[in-house]
């Protein structure tokens, strides 16, 4: 029995203890009332009595309130109103011949919940044993499969071999089998095994450099002038790799920016890009050709998309850029970008990485996520200050 069992069959022994002591209390009260002798106490113990009838009625239309509410659904009911259901019967004595009468409740369901309680699971449908006698799908499946490989063979014949395989079935349970329509797949789990199937295939980056993903973004200078950023991150350690302006919009930009991020940090095996004509020209394939690096497109919001490089974008503009009040040039531009760059990678804990540092993760230094028992705050604190974006960082000292 498991803790949540075990305190669910002690809560309703309590709850029963405290309903029959709170009854022998209530009685005791009405029958001191009615021993009382004169004309006035006949009247109070009647007024006591009637008092009493009525909470019950008061308790019992509470209780059908609620489960009017629950009536078109067809739910079960819930923990705490089997509760308050075996709490009304026990304090209000009310024999089990009327309960349906009193709560709208089947003696069956009462002698149900209280065989649940004693083995406790709760009266949960759920938690209920599995019939030892009921035949599994997969031997449903496997006297069809005997069957329609050896159609001539009789039921005794197939429960023999299932004995052979170190199965039993009755050759009475074979007839059942076959006499009902074989198993299929339910056309939901059909559904989405098709479903499945029609997934363009996802890489999933297992290394530094395995995958990158790559995309570009418009940055305004002055407030009024527009000018082009890439951005290039590793999937593996989330590591941006290239956050780049760009001089021009052309293909020509691109890949010196890009270029340059494979002479840094080295060349991934697959790029993932969305279909831009700067990431579909000559000029990109002759690069990725170079460097012999894989490409594939995604599209925003689908399998095998550039959405992780999407929300470094979002990172870039919404948590960096935005606090500037204007950005003064391309040359500060640049700064910001590389002032974004270390932040990112050296800084700011990614929430995929359990609070790791992408470039942490990129050299192969191990992390471990905090335990939820470690409250005490390390000594060995940095912290830095980016001006331009009024960003405080922190991190663990080296």
């Amino acid at each position: 029995m498991d803790p949540f069992q075990t305190a669910v069959t002690l809560i309703i022994k309590s709850m029963v203890i405290s309903a029959r002591w709170a009854a022998a209390s209530r009685l005791l009260g009405l029958r001191q009332a009615a021993s009382r002798p004169g004309r006035e106490a006949e009247f109070e113990a009647r007024i006591q009595a009637l008092e009493d009838k009525l909470a019950q009625r008061d308790a019992t239309i509470a209780l059908l309130r609620k489960r009017l509410g629950q009536v078109k659904s067809r739910r079960p009911y819930t923990l705490g109103q089997r509760l308050r259901i075996l709490w009304l019967i026990e304090y209000f004595r009310i024999p089990k011949r009327r309960v349906r009468d009193q709560l709208g409740v089947s003696r069956a369901s009462i002698h149900r919940w209280l065989r649940a309680f004693e083995r406790g699971d709760a009266g949960r449908r759920g938690s209920r044993p599995e019939p030892a006698n009921k035949t599994p799908k997969e031997l449903a499946a496997l006297i069809w499969r005997i069957f329609e490989a050896n159609p001539i063979w009789g039921r005794h014949r197939i429960a023999m071999t299932l004995w052979a395989l170190g199965v039993f079935a009755a050759a009475s349970t074979v007839r059942n089998i076959l006499l009902r329509p074989r198993p299929r797949k339910a056309p939901a789990a059909a559904a989405q095994a098709d479903a499945g199937r029609q997934k363009p295939r996802q890489i999933v980056a297992c290394y530094p450099n395995h995958v990158w993903s790559v995309d570009r973004t418009r940055v305004w200078l002055w407030g009024l002038w527009p000018t082009w950023a890439l951005v290039a991150i590793d999937h593996f350690s989330r590591k941006v790799t290239a956050v780049s302006a760009l001089e021009g919009p052309n293909a020509g930009w691109v890949v010196e920016a890009l270029e340059s991020a494979f002479q840094t940090h080295g060349p991934p095996k697959h790029l993932i890009t969305d279909q831009e004509g700067v990431f579909t020209g000559s000029a990109f394939a002759e690069l990725l050709r170079q460097w012999a690096v894989k490409q594939r497109f995604g599209a925003v919001g689908k399998h095998g998309s550039i959405a992780v490089t999407e929300r470094v974008i979002q990172t870039l503009k919404h948590e960096w850029l935005r606090p500037v009040p204007i950005i003064r040039g391309s040359c500060h531009l640049t700064q910001l970008l590389e002032d974004f760059e270390e932040y990112y990678n050296d800084w700011r804990g990614h929430m995929t990485l359990g609070g790791a540092l992408p470039a942490m993760v990129h050299r192969g230094e191990e992390w471990a996520r905090p335990a939820y028992s470690a409250r005490q705050p390390p000594a060995n604190i940095e912290q830095r200050t980016f001006a331009d974006s009024r960003v405080t960082a922190f991190r663990l000292a080296a």
